[in-house]
């Protein structure tokens, strides 16, 4: 049997060129329809030739040389770009003829699941994707189906999340945990322990994002150890930005020996504020800006004396509780001006948290598999803007403390798939 390597050829004459061209002035819309049902009719009789070439391969190749063919049964697959199209999908007489080209129990192509997923990813719900299936690719799909898409794309998932890190030379890191709803045997929230790390160009990107047992210094000692495994070196850190949890600085800094720790101001401040009475809570917050906002390290030591003298004798507590950690959160001090605003809180990780909020509202629980690739796409969705936006561009500033506000990117679903599946 000849195989050719043209499968499909399109003739277009001079003048039906000319007439076209002047139906395209009078009626655009439905000149449009006309050529893509002759492109669908087109693919339809190259995939009809391509499985009568396949059932004759294979009827060749069956020992029961009394198998012939029988006739035809009509399936409607659709294609990405196409729609549904109708195929005569030829039989044989035992049954046993299965089409590689069109599948038995596939209705679609697999770009059309890979976008149903990114998707479903997006925000659309299953139900939402579900309603509009039958219009946007002519084909009803059920809720379950746009649910087993993420499957599809949970290899690229994980080859995201534990990719190599040894290309890129990181110096600061974020470390922070977060909790997410998870669907196993029963609904849950389950912590996630995040890691971002800022490399050398000023550039921020999600370096770990690890679902775990609880947010404890065991759970980061195995967190930041495989980081280094990965190809992360440890010499290159120098400061560490985190919460006050038991034993995560030590932790980090058993892990990186030569790098500081710092600590979030936004996260001492909702310790340190409960023990400030309701009526004092507003200036007090005042004078706790001069400290983290002052421009220079002698000014932040200046505005620290007024303050303890301020509030040592109405919040006592307050104000030893700050004076245990005044040296993680003053040390954003000693490193480059223009990186103080991103160095002063894990309020990136923050980001990370409402981002991945934001997407998975649509799908009110996600199983493990389903977590993993959302929060591949989290990460993605995230990267492709802070890849415009250095830690020391003076546009960005604190999104809690600051009254500036990041202007966000918007998302671009094309460029996110070609990150996210290539």
């Amino acid at each position: 049997m000849e195989i050719r390597e043209q499968i499909m050829k399109v003739i277009i004459k001079i003048n039906d060129v000319i007439d076209l061209a002047k139906r395209f002035e009078e009626s655009p819309r439905q000149v449009i329809s006309e050529l893509g049902q002759q492109v669908r009719a087109g693919v339809t009789e190259a995939i009809e030739k391509i499985l009568s070439a396949e059932i004759g391969l294979f009827l060749g190749r069956d020992a029961d040389k009394t198998n012939k063919r029988n006739g035809y049964r009509v399936r409607t697959f659709a294609i990405k770009g196409l729609g549904a199209l109708k195929l005569s999908v030829p039989r044989d007489r035992l049954g046993r003829f299965e089409s590689k080209i069109v599948p038995a129990g596939l209705r679609y192509d697999a770009a059309l699941e890979n976008d149903l997923a990114l998707l479903h990813l997006a925000g659309l719900s299953t139900r939402m994707l579900s309603h509009v299936s039958r219009r946007v690719l002519g084909i009803n799909i059920s809720a379950q189906e746009v649910s087993n898409s993420l499957k599809t794309i949970v290899p690229a998932a994980r080859g995201f999340l534990e990719r190599p890190l040894n290309d890129r030379h990181f110096k600061y890191l974020y470390v922070d945990g977060t909790n997410f709803s998870v669907r196993r045997t029963t609904v849950a929230k389950e912590p996630t322990l995040v890691v971002i790390g800022v490399d050398a160009a000023d550039k921020k990107s999600i370096i770990a994002m690890v679902q775990g047992d609880k947010d404890s210094k065991a759970a980061w000692q195995m967190v930041l150890a495989t980081l280094k495994e990965r190809g992360l070196k440890s010499d290159l850190i120098t400061l560490g930005i985190m919460d006050g949890l038991p034993g995560l600085a030590d932790a980090f800094i058993e892990a990186f020996p030569q790098a500081t720790v710092a600590r979030c101001w936004i996260h001492k401040l909702r310790n340190v504020m409960p023990l400030v009475p309701r009526r004092y809570q507003s200036e007090f917050k005042k004078d706790w800006d001069k400290m983290a906002y002052a421009g220079s390290k002698e000014g932040a030591e200046a505005a620290f004396i007024k303050f303890s003298e301020r509030w040592k004798n109405i919040c006592g507590d307050a104000i030893s509780r700050f004076e245990k950690d005044k040296t993680a959160l003053f040390c954003h001090y000693d490193f480059p001006k223009a990186h103080w605003n991103a160095l002063r809180t894990t309020n990136p990780i923050e980001r990370v948290n409402k981002e991945f909020k934001r997407r998975s509202k649509s799908m009110e629980t996600t199983g493990a598999d389903g977590l993993k690739v959302l929060l591949a796409f989290t990460a993605l969705r995230l990267e492709y803007g802070w890849a415009m936006v250095p830690i020391s561009s003076p546009t960005l500033a604190n999104l809690e403390l600051s009254p500036r506000r990041l202007k966000e990117i918007p998302d671009n679903l094309n460029a996110l798939s070609q990150m996210f599946l290539h």
